[in-house]
């Protein structure tokens, strides 16, 4: 089956990728089924303020825009996972995460939008508050699952039980790994590198790299993928804040490059050395603040009143600081901020971000 899916009554249907000009070559992507869930091209936005206080110049891809329960990167990579479930025949869809998950919030999201049934597998107990992600996954209708297990090896057998049970009853699930990170799902950002490409060459501006936080690899492979079909580009460069046994390493990112490229057509191979992680900035591991992350998050907020998460976006953009100061990055440079700040508002993250602050007071740096 091929060909773009239109969505269901209540979720956004925006044209996904700037237009191509009359007698344009199709793009490698358009024969896979896809719904039309982003609103982009998301704006790519020059950081002035905070530029000057990196000795740098700076621009934000800025798919944090958007409304709490949709925005974020993981959008990207739903728009082909959700059309591949409705196009196999799929009545409820499962995923899986942390607690304070943006993939699971944003596919919960969506399909309460799609008419989908939704099962989130967490990890760890459940929570004696349910807060932040957590409250919104529930508001949004999604059925929240607890797997005990804290490691993902253990989270994902748990779904994979749970979806077995399902197939048992005449359910026909569709599980997705976690941060939506597949060789299909990283197709949205092989479309993201080519409208990144596009906005900055229209801007004029010679980006050296691109910067993100690179966690389960989806979204860094789609853009590894994006390059190679362009014939070039600035450069990925991944700030690791997963450990490499739980998923987070070089050799994954090309795994799913590779898979992902052969989705589009393409029979491409990357070696662990062509994938540029930096592992130094995630602190103890996936989801424990860092003070190098707090100070990037109040640095973006103080000058350019841009929200960053504590997770993701606060420690890619530390690495991004550091290897400023390193002479290891030169301007311009452009980072891509993949949303999720509402988790500032959770206790667990709050508390070390307002340390940033007051110790800060007074100053933007």
């Amino acid at each position: 089956m091929s060909g773009e899916l239109r969505v269901a009554a209540g979720v956004p249907a925006a044209v996904s990728t700037l237009p191509r000009a009359a007698g344009a070559a199709p793009r490698p992507w358009d024969g896979l089924p896809r719904l039309r869930l982003a609103d982009v091209p998301t704006p790519l936005t020059r950081l002035d303020r905070f530029s000057e206080a990196a000795g740098a110049e700076v621009w934000l891809k800025r798919d944090d825009i958007g409304s709490i329960a949709h925005a974020g990167n993981k959008v990207r990579k739903l728009e082909f996972l959700l059309a591949d479930a409705k196009a196999r025949g799929c009545d409820v869809v499962l995923t899986m995460g942390g607690p304070q998950s943006n993939h699971a919030r944003a596919t919960a999201a969506y399909c309460a939008g799609l008419g989908l049934r939704c099962i989130l597998v967490l990890g760890g107990d459940a929570p004696t508050e349910e807060l932040g992600n957590l409250l919104l996954d529930r508001l949004l209708g999604a059925e929240v699952v607890f797997a005990g297990a804290r490691d993902f090896a253990g989270i994902a057998a748990r779904m994979a039980e749970i979806a077995a049970g399902l197939e048992r009853e005449g359910s026909r699930p569709y599980p997705i790994t976690i941060g939506g990170s597949t060789a299909l799902g990283a197709v949205g950002f092989a479309v993201g590198y080519d409208e990144l490409l596009g906005q900055l060459r229209g801007a004029g501006v010679g980006a050296t790299a691109i910067y993100l936080a690179s966690a389960s690899g989806g979204t860094h492979a789609g853009l590894e993928v994006g390059r190679r079909l362009a014939g070039g580009g600035p450069p990925v460069e991944g700030i690791a804040i997963l450990k490499p046994e739980a998923g987070g390493s070089a050799e994954h990112v090309a795994e799913l490059a590779a898979g992902c490229a052969m989705l589009l057509g393409r029979a491409e191979t990357w070696t662990e050395q062509e994938i540029r992680l930096d592992p130094r900035f995630m602190g103890p591991g996936y989801g424990s603040p860092t003070p190098e992350a707090s100070d990037a998050i109040a640095l973006l907020a103080r000058t350019e009143g841009i929200l960053a998460d504590p997770v993701y976006t606060g420690k890619g953009l530390a690495g991004l600081l550091a290897h400023l100061r390193e002479g290891r990055a030169v301007g311009p440079v452009a980072f891509w901020h993949t949303g999720g700040a509402q988790v500032l508002l959770h206790p667990n993250y709050a508390g070390p971000v307002l340390d940033a602050v007051a110790a800060h007071e007074g100053s933007v740096l």
